[in-house]
């Protein structure tokens, strides 16, 4: 797409491992369809889709277009046309042999949830989006299906859109920035040194603190240490570069607090001055943020020319095809896109 085109009204849907809770939580994405808001075009990864598309037909009162994988390069033009107007609806969809049981992943699984994020980006390539909804997909069932350099939806969408790309971990009440991720904690000191004298750091929370839910808010930084090194005694990092850190983001006009103390900063008093929180290390920030958000809570990917969101939470195999897999992070996953609470600047 010519970056200088307005970015079409189509919120992109990638389905997530079919073996998983995804894509019959997309039954529940119904209700949010608006005859007069965006088009949704859905690559799925399951073959038992007539309930999900008989609801959306049912609630849009439009026939949904139905493609097959196979046949998208000859149906292009057709697709494209479909997702020209205000609230059409399409649905990609793998071959019929492609049966996966709920509950039972596979290499098969695994490779149908990846077709779908590859035809999601393809797509995304060549006509842009409103916004990309992604379902959770296992890693390591794509690696059995021979992706084995596939590092999950962040990086691999951060290698297509040639992007440098943060995890922003959001909620109805607050936000976190694991300011490192899937990195043994051993090494978590030396990675974050090299992430936050990093200028291209700053840029990117400047460009988060612009979107709609962080105007006009501040920020906590969370220290590493206990205590956050109690000057020096638990430990020097703190005053070895977090320190600076903090300054160089208050020289940038951001209303930082910080570094202080991790345990203090995430009780409700403390919380409540802050709209996003800089965590030092994945554990530190997720296992707060998932305890107080719960399902309100979502994972959006800063750094892309476009907002990705999915739900916070994996495909959880277990409750697959039961039926009492709760919805709510993906509806919120899709509400962000649609409400502008995340929307590029």
């Amino acid at each position: 797409m010519d970056p200088a085109q307005k970015p079409p009204n189509t919120v992109v849907i990638s389905a997530g491992d079919p073996a998983g809770v995804g894509p019959e939580l997309l039954h529940s994405l119904v209700d949010e369809y608006d005859p007069a808001g965006p088009s949704w075009l859905i690559f799925h990864s399951s073959v038992k889709n007539e309930s999900f598309i008989e609801a959306l037909e049912s609630r849009s009162g439009r026939d949904v277009l139905r493609i097959p994988y196979a046949k998208i390069p000859a149906m292009q033009s057709t697709l494209e046309k479909a997702m020209a107007g205000p609230g059409q609806a399409a649905v990609v969809e793998p071959e019929p042999s492609s049966v996966v049981e709920p509950g039972k992943p596979s290499a098969l699984s695994g490779g149908l949830a990846f077709e779908a994020l590859k035809a999601s980006c393809d797509w995304i390539l060549g006509h842009g989006c409103r916004g990309l909804v992604t379902a959770p997909l296992s890693k390591e069932h794509v690696h059995l299906s021979g992706q084995a350099g596939f590092s999950g939806h962040t990086g691999y969408l951060a290698q297509r859109f040639d992007s440098r790309v943060l995890m922003l971990m959001h909620g109805q009440n607050f936000s976190v920035l694991p300011l490192t991720v899937h990195i043994p904690l051993k090494d978590v000191p030396q990675k974050l040194k090299s992430v936050v004298t990093d200028d291209h750091l700053i840029e990117q929370i400047k460009d988060i603190m612009a979107r709609p839910a962080f105007r006009q808010t501040r920020i906590g930084l969370c220290g590493l240490n206990p205590h956050s090194g109690e000057n020096g005694l638990l430990g020097t990092e703190e005053q070895d570069y977090l320190n600076d850190f903090a300054e160089r983001l208050r020289s940038q006009e951001l209303n930082v607090d910080g570094p202080l103390s991790a345990d203090g900063l995430f009780t409700d008093h403390a919380r409540k001055n802050y709209r996003l929180i800089l965590a030092c290390y994945h554990d530190q920030g997720l296992i707060p943020f998932k305890s107080l958000e719960g399902m309100n809570g979502i994972n959006a990917t800063i750094g892309l020319p476009f907002l990705r969101t999915s739900p916070d939470h994996g495909t959880a195999f277990a409750l697959a095809g039961k039926g009492i897999a709760s919805p709510d992070s993906l509806i919120q996953s899709y509400r962000a896109i649609v409400q502008g609470e995340l929307s590029i600047s």
